[in-house]
């Protein structure tokens, strides 16, 4: 069984680099490069590390297998017309054939390319959730990440000088959706270092072995990091943004709170998202920047163009969507004669118009079930939450961004979240935890 899952890995991993010779995924070749590599890494790991990951991978299997599914449903060959996307009937009628055949997907072969993106995305996952057992690489991943968020993030600040503001695209643009996310991220991450440093000062400082030099060379970076990343966010992120931001530092502090006075995992987390459902729906309403219905709504930056297309598509696209990654050739057709083709403004929309409604709601509730695990596992934790509390805290700030900007379609943001959940599954549950 461990050695099946070892192949598994490696065999996710390299699925996707056989389609690097396509010009679509020639960008992502370091991507694939790195799942391979750390694939292969898992080999290493002894295998009582596995027999603990298995399980954890085991319950959110299906938040990780639904998109695989999905997408094949949409890429193979249908002889439904009920569910084939209705372009394909049009076409063999036009070419005077007679054929119940089609597919679900408008462009088999730009959902063929998103599945192995995916699969790429996913294998990243599995093997940072394998190496990031060990609580040493563990810290180590989670230093990197954070070092490589904040450089990101001193990137925008060093962009406001006028010798070097070409270096990221303008506030606004969609072009800076990814340094959005990587601020963001960077102020998550910093803020889980700086609450590891209490709380690692105040479990030594009850066994008498407290230093305030340890102390002082965790906080001090963190600080600096967080001043650097909260800069960045300010000068950058939309208010939707923003207030995403702040329920994830509500879900840290929730976590560092809860755990020293001694809460239940369950009652906790309960009542974390009853607030923070309260919050959301009073908060977030007041939020839409756009003239435009439903989560069009929330879009931060936009031209009316982009909008008035998105509707269009919104409009005929199919209970089981249009196939993933076929939105920029949608959005060129529906567009207004003369513009230039975009993407949807969001996220959100793409994967309504990619995936369709039902999809779409499977979706995010599989994106919050995910969530509520890594944040029960960093309450059940004995000590080294902060990696499942950042991880939780990382999903929830995703996935409400999700509905302002493009940035979750950006690949370097990609691997990020694929090591950052990576990395808070691996650490939910400790070496002498059992899943409850």
């Amino acid at each position: 069984m461990l050695i099946a899952f070892r192949l598994l890995v490696i065999f996710l991993a390299a699925i996707p680099a056989l389609a690097a010779v396509n010009d679509a995924l020639a960008q992502g070749g370091i991507v694939l490069i790195t799942a391979v590599l750390v694939g292969l890494s898992a080999t290493t790991v002894p295998e009582g590390d596995l027999s603990i990951i298995w399980p954890l991978l085991r319950r959110v299997s299906l938040a990780t297998v639904f998109p695989i599914a999905w997408m094949v449903l949409q890429i193979v060959p249908l002889p439904f017309t009920s569910l084939v996307n209705p372009i394909w009937l049009a076409t063999t009628a036009a070419m005077g054939e007679a054929s119940n055949w089609g597919h679900v997907s408008v462009a088999p072969g730009a959902t063929l390319r998103s599945l192995s993106a995916y699969l790429a995305m996913l294998a990243l996952m599995i093997s940072t959730a394998i190496v990031a057992r060990d609580r040493k690489r563990a810290e180590m991943t989670f230093f990197v990440v954070t070092i490589v968020l904040t450089i990101l993030s001193a990137e925008v600040l060093i962009a406001q000088a006028r010798p070097f503001q070409e270096m990221i695209p303008p506030a606004g643009s969609a072009a800076s959706d990814m340094f959005v996310a990587t601020a963001l991220l960077a102020t998550l991450c910093n803020c889980a270092v700086a609450i590891m440093a209490v709380e690692r000062r105040l479990s030594r400082k009850e066994t008498g072995e407290s230093s305030f030099v340890s102390l002082a060379s965790r906080l001090g970076p963190a600080v600096i990091g967080l001043i650097i990343a909260s800069a960045a966010t300010r000068i950058l992120a939309p208010s939707l943004a923003i207030a995403a931001l702040f329920l994830g530092l509500a879900a840290l502090f929730v976590v560092a709170v809860f755990r020293r006075l001694g809460f239940q995992p369950w009652p906790a987390t309960g009542v974390f998202l009853i607030v923070a459902g309260i919050a959301t729906a009073i908060i977030f309403p007041h939020l839409q920047s756009k003239p435009a219905d439903g989560i069009a709504g929330f879009a931060a930056s936009s031209s009316t163009e982009a909008l008035t297309g998105t509707a269009r598509i919104l409009s005929a696209t199919p209970w089981l969507g249009n196939g993933v990654g076929t939105s920029p050739a949608l959005m060129a057709i529906y567009g207004d004669f003369g513009s230039v083709p975009q993407a949807p403004p969001t996220t959100a929309l793409s994967i309504a118009i990619e995936w369709g409604w039902p999809a779409f709601a499977i979706v995010a509730a599989l994106g919050l079930h995910v969530f509520v695990f890594v944040f029960r596992g960093a309450l059940r934790r004995g000590r080294d939450s902060f990696f499942a509390s950042a991880a939780a805290a990382s999903i929830l700030v995703v996935l409400a961004e999700a509905l302002c900007d493009t940035s979750l379609l950006s690949p370097p943001v990609q691997v990020i979240g694929a090591v950052i959940v990576g990395l808070g599954l691996s650490q939910s549950v400790g070496r002498t935890s059992r899943l409850k």
